[in-house]
Order: structure tokens, then C-alpha cells, then sequence
């Protein structure tokens, strides 16, 4: 099956909505012109985690060893294609410094050799335990060694790797997903993940069996293998796609063993919304990450081109005090 999803050779699988690209070149241009400065940012409306000492690292929240950060966030600094030694070692010492123990990295597997960049990830303190990258099938046993010798349970791409123009199209994109999930399940790593933005909720379908309206997310989590496929919610993407994100977490939570956790501003105005750093947005997270518990492994942070590394330490420190 060909797919469109090689992220190694386009930007972050250019997101599907014209408005998605807008807001990403906007943010581009922000980025540039402000690197190293946190944007000012609208009072939150969602709730805020307990800030206090005993609300940090004491166990009632979500554990450091949950806590992740997808790469793309800092694409300003490793930038669109494959990443130096040296931008790496930069980025991985600032996530490290912020708190973060675990990565999700994109564009793997990277040109250097695993051994190195495995070397890279100890002397920081981290470890990747995610990824986004090629589910080309030509490719897909290298991807798979590649993340299996860096110990990685999960890995995927950040779109969809395949069609969801039509429900036929949809069944046969999530038979992909099983093929390549069942082969990363028997050579060294847990499950294909499933990132989502807003397109696959927004494309509905009426099901042929139930002659319900169900939309592309739906479809593929009916037609994948639990045992090889999870899904990577993602968020904010959710939210501005106008979904009940608390409430799909909660019918759907033994699906999703990672989040992409993203807040943001004018979430659903059709400009498309404004990332910005957790707390400082529209996202209520409390119910969400209530109804996450004891499903959810990793709460992956992400704000596409984050503006410094001092956000990715505030967004940090949110996870980190949340308390439910």
C-alpha cells in the first residue's frame, strides 16, 4: 500500500486543513522572530495544577516517568529534516534540563547510527519512548529495528498513513495499520500509534452496518487490532475539531496509551486555533486526564514550534503539579 505519511522527506505530514498549514507558517515566522522569549499568553480558563511544593513529584499526580515531550515542539532548533549530533545533544540537554525524562522523537530512524544516539539519550538522563517517522512498508522492518534497539514501545507517523477519503478507503488504511503493527509486535516493539488532527473527525461516514454517522477516527479504531494498534490522542486537535474530548476518552481510553497533550486559543474559529504552553489556554485537562487514568502511558507534551525552551519548563512543571 502506498502512503503519504514519510515524514522524513515532508514537514511534520503537512497537517491536512489549509488553516492547519496557515496557523503552522504563522507559527514558523513567530518562532523565528521570537526564539528565546515566551509570547504573552491569554489567563487560563482550564483548570491549573496545584503549583504548590507538595503538589510536585509527590506522587498524587501524573508520574515523571509519564511525562513526555514530542520533539517537534523544538522544530525551530533540529529543524524539518535530519537533525546534527550537535542540534540533538543542544535540544536533548534543554528537555532534560525542563524536567522531561522521556522523548518522542520524528523523522526516525535518523542517519546516525542507534548505538550513537542511544549514546546521546543516556548521557542526558532520557529515554525515547516514542516516535514518529516513515510507515513506508518498503522501509518499515529498518524503522522497526531501529526503534526496537533504542527499547521504544511505540512508534508511527504523525498523520495517517494512508486514504480517509471515503469509508472503504478508511477500512483499508486501518488494515495497513494492523500490518504494520503486527509486524513491529513481533520484532521488538509493543504497537503502531495512530496520531490524529482535526480532518478525522471532522470526515464522517454513515456506517454501512448501523447506518449511524460515524466519523474517520471512529472507523479506524473499529477496524484495528488492539493487540498491534493504540491511538495517540491528540488534544488539542480534538478539541477544535468540536469533539467531547473528556467524553471520547472515556469511551474510548483502553484504545489510547498516549496523549498528545496541547493547549491552545481560538479552538474551533475557523482561522484555525494558537497553540500555546499548558495552562495558558482553553483546554479544561482535569476531566480528561481523570478519565485518562489507568489507561494512558505517556502524556506527550507539544506545542508545534514552541517559541523557547523556558515553555517547554512551564508546560513541564504543569504536568508535573497536576493533581487530579
Amino acid at each position: 500500500m502506498t502512503t503519504d505519511n514519510d515524514v522524513r522527506s515532508t514537514m511534520r505530514n503537512a497537517l491536512p486543513r489549509s488553516r492547519h498549514r496557515r496557523q503552522l507558517h504563522a507559527a514558523a515566522l513567530a518562532a523565528a522572530m521570537a526564539l528565546g522569549t515566551l509570547a504573552a499568553a491569554p489567563a487560563a480558563t482550564a483548570a491549573s495544577p496545584d503549583q504548590g511544593a507538595a503538589g510536585c513529584g509527590s506522587g498524587r499526580g501524573i508520574p515523571d516517568s509519564q511525562i513526555s515531550i514530542q520533539l517537534f515542539t523544538h522544530v525551530s532548533e533540529l529543524g524539518f529534516e535530519q537533525p546534527t549530533t550537535e542540534q540533538l545533544d543542544r535540544v536533548f540537554g534543554e528537555v532534560a534540563k525542563a524536567g522531561f525524562r522521556n522523548v518522542e522523537l520524528y523523522n526516525q530512524p535518523y542517519d546516525m547510527p542507534v548505538e550513537d544516539l542511544e549514546a546521546l539519550l543516556d548521557e542526558h538522563g532520557l529515554h525515547a519512548a516514542s516516535s514518529h517517522g516513515s510507515t513506508d512498508w518498503d522501509t518499515w522492518p529498518e524503522t522497526v529495528a531501529y526503534a526496537a534497539e533504542l527499547g521504544q514501545r511505540y512508534i508511527g507517523a504523525g498523520g495517517i498513513p494512508g486514504s480517509t477519503a471515503t469509508y472503504e478507503d478508511t477500512v483499508e488504511t486501518a488494515a495497513y495499520l494492523d500490518q504494520l503493527g503486527e509486524y513491529a509486535h513481533h520484532h521488538g516493539v509493543k504497537k503502531v500509534l495512530l496520531h490524529n488532527h482535526s480532518d478525522v473527525f471532522e470526515k464522517t461516514f454513515t456506517h454501512p452496518g448501523t447506518g449511524e454517522t460515524v466519523t474517520a477516527w471512529e472507523v479506524l479504531v473499529e477496524n484495528t487490532d488492539r493487540r498491534y494498534v493504540t491511538f495517540e490522542l491528540d488534544l488539542g486537535w480534538a478539541a477544535d475539531a468540536g469533539m467531547d474530548v473528556a467524553g471520547l476518552v472515556e469511551e474510548h481510553g483502553d484504545r489510547m496509551e498516549l496523549l498528545h497533550v496541547k493547549d491552545a486559543v481560538n479552538i474551533g474559529a475557523p482561522e484555525g486555533l494558537t497553540q500555546v504552553g499548558l495552562g495558558d489556554g482553553e483546554m479544561d485537562f482535569a476531566p480528561i486526564f481523570r478519565a485518562a487514568k489507568g489507561d494512558v502511558k505517556y502524556y506527550t507534551y507539544e506545542w508545534d514550534f514552541a517559541p523557547s525552551f523556558e515553555s517547554s519548563a512551564k508546560s513541564y512543571k504543569f504536568l508535573d503539579c497536576f493533581t487530579f
